[in-house]
């Protein structure tokens, strides 16, 4: 009868180890080789509806976590792999023809700055700020030519330590799209009230002096309209459902990738990154003075990869450990 019990008991012990929270489940810590600054929250970066992600890989970092650059605090979010449909389709409006054709892209997992460089993150490492529109240190760093993007992002990776570089267009387009389908992160409309673009605003007036002695009264200064030269601060708007800010609008962001209208059409599926066929390099995003047309995730633009503007900034990659950076070298230009 005791041997009846014992057998008993130890069956309802098994029955409710069973039952138990987390029972014969794997711990779902990331397993990134720098640990320190990694921190997983929730309401950030997820699989987002319409993604087809694939699952994380053994020590791959889970949805949401994020990573901490020590030397300039600037934050990365993990994007998970995914496939998505790259380039606009036909019927999309202000559609333009180096955005096509659509087609599948598979990418890897990658980290990406959840903000735009900013001011301050970039004279951590700099000692300089080359920024036209120094409005503060948490604003975009703008003025920024691709080739000083570049050496940035290897300056960057000297001082910490890590690997750090521009993103490719297909990354920019996947973090940008987090998941949709649509002309923009947050439907086929963007305002004002999610992005930083043509904004306008009147400077103080000029004075004007006369040319020649005249007995008429100077003429009143006019007050001159022009471009906004106002940036907003870094993460000022909504994130998309990777978790991350100002994808559309605010500068212009850098990417690795040589700009040929045609790529398209010859794009490998996985990882594509276009290193000839030219010498410009692509820019994505739009600016807080260009149209809302320019936002849109599929658009397109480019530039010499020496020329600055004020419209002009950067996003880095951190390369996760382990992995081969795909950076492309600094134009000999």
């Amino acid at each position: 009868m005791t041997r009846l019990k014992a057998i008993l008991l130890l069956a309802l012990l098994l029955t409710l180890c069973r039952a138990a929270p987390g029972f014969g489940q794997a711990s779902g810590n990331s397993t990134d080789e720098s640990p320190v600054g990694i921190s997983a929250q929730s309401g950030n970066a997820t699989s987002p509806p319409g993604a087809a992600a694939s699952k994380a890989a053994f020590g791959e970092p889970l949805a949401g976590t994020t990573w901490t650059e020590p030397k300039t605090g600037m934050v990365f979010n993990w994007v998970p792999p995914g496939c998505f449909l790259m380039g606009s389709p036909e019927n999309e409006a202000d559609r333009n023809q180096d955005e096509g054709p659509q087609h599948e892209v598979c990418l890897s997992g990658f980290w990406l700055g959840r903000t735009e460089v900013t001011q301050g993150q970039w004279r951590a490492i700099k000692n300089n700020n080359p920024s036209l529109i120094a409005n503060g240190e948490d604003y975009p760093v703008d003025m920024i030519s691709w080739d000083m993007a570049k050496e940035y992002a290897a300056a960057l990776s000297k001082k910490s330590g890590g690997t750090f570089r521009l993103p490719t267009e297909a990354e920019w387009e996947y973090a940008a799209r987090a998941g949709t389908r649509t002309a923009y992160a947050f439907g086929n409309e963007i305002s004002q009230d999610q992005a930083s673009f043509e904004k306008r605003y009147s400077l103080p007036a000029e004075p004007t002096v006369s040319k020649r002695k005249s007995r008429r009264k100077a003429a009143k200064p006019k007050a001159r309209i022009w471009p906004n030269m106002h940036t907003h601060a870094a993460g000022s708007f909504q994130p998309n459902a990777f978790g991350l800010h100002d994808m559309h609008g605010n500068v212009w962001e850098w990417c690795e990738d040589v700009y040929d209208r045609d790529y398209y059409s010859r794009s490998p599926r996985e990882n594509p990154q276009n290193a000839d066929g030219g010498v410009s390099r692509v820019l994505r995003g739009g600016s807080w003075v260009t149209k809302s047309t320019t936002l849109r995730s599929a658009n397109r633009s480019r530039a010499w990869p020496d020329l600055r503007t004020a419209f002009y900034g950067l996003r880095l990659v951190r390369s996760a450990p382990g992995t081969k950076d795909q950076a492309a070298p600094v134009s000999p230009r």
